[in-house]
């Protein structure tokens, strides 16, 4: 039993916030050198190295093989989804996309996740709900306009449909997860066992578009670590010292301004001030979705 401390929690929680930070510059730096294909291929493939060596060291764990075969077919489908079709799709959207449009969007998963939870849980639309998908859509809304609907900026349409889709398709995993029992280590760890064979299909059927050189390897496997690894792990470490979950939380909405500065300061993209005021809508909507739909508890 890990003892709680609050002050563990934030240093773990606020590591991950950075990390989170990051990987929007990092994405769109990794694929100005690799393609489509050997991003997904090599930085999944190195998250998988990174998630057994963490779980080989972990003091406590649980044999996988006997969490797969309590729900085999739901981890085979889990693992085709996280991380291939999912970081296929984010990948391919944040291609065709300005970094701060497809992060704009990206963030808003979280609203389509209570929404999918309707249907397929039987939750209740509640007030909240509501609230929340009317803000977090409206500050999509001025993301793509800039508040000039009559002169909108022309984004790509397919990146647009992709980075909505990989919402989508992100919360349709951690519905997809709750039917498993396993840790979150050892479960997404058999996720990413269960997706190799598709990346090796990939990586074989793709093979002549790789390309194979010091920037790209650093940027994939930089995803692998950042994205994909050490910063889930991290943010799971902050949940258990935490005496607070609340205060914890609340860090993860300093991520996408964080994102902003690098997205500039990196990738030379020119902040709009839309952008910000469409990330503010977005993470309020989903805080007072948060905060109402807690208090229906």
């Amino acid at each position: 039993m890990v003892q709680k401390d609050q002050k563990i929690a934030v240093q773990f929680a606020l590591a991950s916030v950075l990390l989170w930070s990051t990987v929007a510059t990092a994405f769109k730096l990794a694929l100005t050198s690799s393609t489509l294909e050997q991003l997904v291929v090599v930085s999944s493939l190195s998250s998988l190295f990174v998630l057994f060596v963490i779980y080989a060291f972990s003091k406590q764990k649980q044999n996988l093989f006997t969490l797969f075969k309590q729900t085999p077919k739901v981890y085979l489908l889990l693992g085709n989804i996280n991380p291939v079709l999912y970081y296929y799709v984010l990948f391919a959207a944040y291609e065709r996309l300005p970094a701060q449009i497809a992060q704009s969007i990206n963030y808003t998963w979280g609203i389509v996740l209570a929404l999918l939870s309707i249907p397929i849980l039987g939750q209740k639309f509640s007030k909240g709900d509501a609230i929340g998908l009317t803000l977090c859509y409206v500050g999509v809304v001025i993301a793509i306009t800039r508040f000039d609907i009559t002169n909108m900026p022309e984004f790509d349409s397919v990146g647009l449909g992709l980075a909505f889709l990989s919402t989508l398709i992100w919360s349709s995993y951690w519905l997809l997860n709750r039917k498993t029992n396993a840790p979150a280590l050892e479960s997404i760890l058999i996720c990413f066992i269960c997706g190799t064979p598709a990346l090796l299909f990939i990586a074989i059927n793709n093979w002549h578009l790789f390309t194979f050189n010091s920037t790209n390897l650093m940027a994939s496997v930089y995803i692998a670590l950042f994205e994909m690894s050490i910063a889930f792990i991290f943010w799971l470490k902050a949940m258990s010292y935490a005496i607070r979950t609340a205060q914890i939380s609340s860090l993860i909405y300093l991520s996408p301004f964080l994102s902003l500065l690098l997205i500039n300061w990196v990738l030379k993209e020119p902040i709009y001030f839309s952008t910000v005021i469409a990330l503010i809508t977005i993470m309020l909507g989903l805080y007072i979705q948060k905060r109402m739909n807690q208090s229906l508890k």
